[in-house]
């Protein structure tokens, strides 16, 4: 049970900190403020929901998909923490990671009618490192507990996801940008260290199935 309660911890601070709602922020406050009160939730529901099904979706069949192209979970999890020493990196530097959206994509979308799938909820959300997260962690889940820790932590991340963006407007006031800014880089430090945990331990399993592979050669 304690090991199930520690990949529970495992993923969910992993998934908070890839997702970063903080720095979703200023974006979401940006699109929407032209709406008013009620085009505002409604959009916020549905980009809570495309994080929800994306998410659901690639913890469901992530599995399947690796193994359909031969892909190992040791892999998976070696490039998913390249990715967060990326993403790291560039929160690091309170700089919005390439990875989720770019800045044309944010000019384009902000003249659309709605903005909650696309981009606020994909990718803005849930991009490339959440999925990815998601996938290398039920890879590693050895169990039932494990696997129902991943899926509670996608639904807390979520939660609070809409509560930080639903006061957005409130904590834009009260902490400004550089409060934001702040947030982001201690957030890319947690993104880095996740990263570097999922490299040592895809390095790890590699490395000790060549020894494995060694010593019966011989």
């Amino acid at each position: 049970m304690s090991d199930s309660l520690g990949f529970t911890v495992l993923a969910f601070t992993s998934l908070l900190a890839i997702v970063n709602p903080l720095g979703a922020v200023p974006i979401y406050v940006a699109m929407t403020l032209t709406y008013d009160k009620r085009h505002r939730s409604v959009t916020l529901r549905r980009a809570i929901a495309t994080g929800f099904v994306v998410l659901v979706a690639f913890a469901l069949f992530g599995p399947f998909i690796l193994r359909f192209f031969g892909i190992t979970t040791q892999a998976f999890q070696i490039a998913g923490g390249i990715i967060f020493f990326g993403v790291g990196w560039d929160m690091l530097n309170a700089r919005r990671t390439r990875v989720k959206t770019t800045q044309e994509e944010e000019t384009e979308s902000a003249a659309k009618q709605d903005v909650g799938i696309i981009p606020l909820g994909l990718p803005t959300l849930v991009g490339p490192g959440a999925i990815t997260t998601v996938i290398a962690l039920n890879g590693q889940a050895t169990n039932a507990f494990q696997v129902a820790g991943i899926y509670l932590s996608i639904i807390v991340v979520l939660l609070i996801s809409w509560a930080l963006l639903a006061a957005a407007p409130a904590v834009t006031r009260r902490i400004g940008q550089t409060g934001v800014n702040v947030m982001t880089r201690l957030m890319g430090l947690l993104v880095m260290v996740v990263g570097a945990q999922f490299v040592i331990n895809g390095v790890s399993v590699v490395a000790l199935d060549i020894l494995a592979r060694g010593r019966g050669a011989s």
